[in-house]
């Protein structure tokens, strides 16, 4: 049986723990002296429910409170069907009153699913519970650590404690809880920041393969700059298949001009602080930055830095429609029609009883404003004013000082952007994820997207001129990710697409050279020689999932098509491991299948191969995960909080992006 100063006390590795209490980091040596020596110097009052425990020397039996008619069993506490419901509600009635409420803080039910309902507290119970209310006690830690999960996952204020609303809130469920001052939050909040950020490292010792992502902000209310970094890898725990995981690791303010060498600086503190390797990190992905990338350049080793892709994709799109004045002419119009309808109550009112005839009240659209900030507003802006047109040309001719609506023909070239823009969105929606795979996706969606774009037929003049524009864009920004030999490596290692995406025969053959020469390098590191596997015919499985107009739409026809093509770029890998033959000769999975399980599942046949393919599968493909940890700061700081430190914010942004895991394992 563990002892019970384990209550206030919270394991984080073998020789250290955190005190629930005040959050205070402590060695142990497998005994728990120092620990109750904390307790009795620190904290008086839960040293004397530890005292009140430990001088039990058995659990005492509490006999059920029964009378001659009561219809409660000694042995199993559930009521008789022997009695009559008149009786049977007479005791409901006399047990309430002696409900007592549990560890949990909560009463007991009168149902009798509960056993604690039926049992007598005892003095020693009495005592416990009264001073596990006072400062320091068990129940008033609990409390306040749930307070402070609150603060930071909802983003609330420090001085929310100070709100009537809360105080009324807390004095009716749990009259004997003293809110703590806004001070104490404060002083709370380090501590846990200190303590999960200790956890969070001992997570990080243990991970071999780790990727970053990072990005700089800057608060237009205080005019601060942050920078932010994420860390991603594989959590293998409980010998399951691997889950993608993400966490943020600061937001660290930047007291200098953002040149290579500061950020190169930064990096080095960041990764010192968490005590992570630059041998374990494989890659950091961030925008295309001529600092940024000149300070992962001088940090890592060349080749080691992945251009986010959903950046390029944005440039490539806001490009392309720069280049073409009258396309950008018809958005700004459209633009100035939305913000009227924005600006104008009756305007907008007489949008929603238009539609009100034919929908519901929760159905009703709206117009939808684009700003500069946000990926993909421009089409949804476009997307919505096309749904809702008939409507806005109604209403805007019927009143005055209202914008001109725009002509038939316009229309006809915001239905060509709309085409052809919507795999654009669809492919930045796919890359920006951090829960699965995305450093595979980069080169595929860089094809498709081309393989569209030539396909695709737009009905107006503009609409061909925009066509051309992003394909020239996607060639001149894409094209070059087949010869980013991590992405290559990734993709070839992905048994969703392998080689079929590749337009260069050069790039494979130099990916799968590349990757020969890691997995001898890593048998001759094991001392062991590569399996001799049987290769069998290659085959093509197509996705199962229903053909509809999409970016993945013209994916199983691509891999019908160049898998013949595909198959003769074997022979320029002479001397190619077995293992990686029988795997590239191997049928390719339906696309919504799992990579990550699929190696997992074959790491007992090819260690070695599968080993690589999880490392190269870690590497997100967008910065993404950055910005959304940017977004936050801002959500942190906003106007009414800009005086807060610089180190309160790294501290609120690391509590509101952690894993609740981390907060409560």
């Amino acid at each position: 049986m563990s002892s019970v100063v384990w209550n206030f006390f919270k394991k984080i590795d073998r020789q250290n723990v955190s005190c629930n209490v005040c959050g205070k980091i402590y060695k142990t040596s497998g005994n728990t002296t120092n620990l109750s020596t904390h307790l009795k110097n620190k904290h008086h009052h839960a040293f004397l429910q530890l005292k009140n425990k430990n001088s039990r020397s058995s659990e005492v039996n509490i006999t059920p409170r029964t009378r001659t008619s009561s219809p409660v069993s000694s042995t199993n506490s559930t009521i008789t069907n022997t009695n009559k419901p008149a009786e049977i509600e007479n005791n409901f009635m006399e047990l309430s009153e002696i409900a007592i409420y549990d560890d949990t803080g909560t009463e007991s039910s009168k149902d009798g699913q509960s056993k604690d309902l039926w049992k007598q507290t005892t003095l020693i119970d009495m005592f416990e519970r009264s001073s596990s209310y006072e400062a320091g006690g068990h129940k008033t830690s609990q409390i306040n650590q749930a307070l402070i999960y609150m603060i930071c996952k909802d983003n609330m204020p420090l001085s929310c404690v100070e709100k009537s609303g809360l105080k009324r809130f807390m004095s009716v469920i749990c009259p004997r809880y003293k809110i703590p001052s806004r001070t104490t939050i404060t002083g709370l909040m380090e501590q846990r920041y200190a303590t999960t950020k200790a956890i969070l490292k001992q997570k990080l010792s243990e991970i071999n393969n780790i990727a970053l992502t990072s990005d700089i902000l800057t608060l237009t209310n205080s005019t601060r700059s942050f920078i932010v970094v994420t860390a991603h890898f594989l959590n293998t725990a409980n010998n399951c298949t691997p889950e993608h995981e993400m966490v943020t690791l600061t937001a660290r303010r930047m007291y200098q001009a953002h040149t290579a060498d500061y950020i190169k600086e930064c990096f080095e503190n960041i990764t010192d602080e968490f005590t992570i390797e630059k041998d374990c990190i494989l890659s950091i992905t961030t925008d295309g930055g001529a600092n940024m990338v000149a300070a992962v350049k001088k940090f890592l080793e060349d080749g080691k830095r992945i251009p986010c892709m959903a950046h390029l994709l944005n440039l490539i799109v806001d490009g392309a429609t720069r280049d073409n004045a009258p396309v950008l002419e018809i958005a700004n119009r459209v633009k100035a029609i939305v913000t009227y309808f924005k600006q104008s109550v009756n305007a907008m009112d007489d949008l929603r009883a238009e539609q009100e005839g034919q929908k519901k009240e929760g159905e009703v659209l709206t117009l939808i404003q684009s700003v500069s900030t946000r990926w993909n507003s421009c089409l949804d802006m476009l997307e919505r004013f096309n749904t809702l047109s008939a409507i806005v040309a109604k209403i805007l001719a019927t009143r005055r000082n209202a914008p001109d609506m725009i002509t038939s023909s316009e229309l006809s070239v915001i239905r060509d952007l709309i085409i052809l823009l919507t795999p654009f969105k669809q492919a930045t929606e796919e890359i920006s994820g951090d829960q699965y795979v995305t450093s595979s996706l980069a080169i595929p969606i860089a094809n498709l997207l081309q393989k569209g774009l030539e396909e695709v037929k737009p009905f107006t003049e503009f609409g061909v001129a925009v066509q051309k524009s992003l394909l020239n864009l996607v060639i001149a920004k894409l094209e070059p990710l087949e010869r980013h030999l991590h992405l290559a490596i990734a993709t070839i290692l992905d048994p969703r697409f392998k080689r079929i995406h590749f337009n260069s025969a050069l790039a494979v053959s130099t990916a799968i050279t590349a990757l020969s020469k890691e997995i001898r390098l890593e048998h001759r590191r094991r001392g062991q020689l590569s399996p001799e596997l049987r290769p069998t015919t290659t085959t093509i499985i197509p996705n199962s999932e229903n053909s509809s107009p999409s970016l993945w739409s013209g994916h199983e026809k691509i891999m019908i098509d160049i898998a013949a093509a595909t198959s003769s770029l074997l022979s320029t890998c002479d001397g190619m491991p077995s293992e990686l033959k029988q795997y590239l000769d191997q049928p390719i999975i339906p696309r919504k299948e799992n990579p990550t399980k699929f190696w997992f599942d074959c790491r007992h046949f090819t260690p070695v191969l599968s080993d690589i393919a999880l490392k190269y599968l870690i590497s997100p493909a967008s910065s993404v995960s950055s910005e959304r940890v940017a977004s936050a700061v801002n959500l942190a700081v906003p106007n009414n909080r800009s005086r807060l430190t610089a180190e309160h914010v790294n501290q609120r942004v690391f509590l509101m992006s952690v894993s609740d895991k981390y907060w409560f394992d």
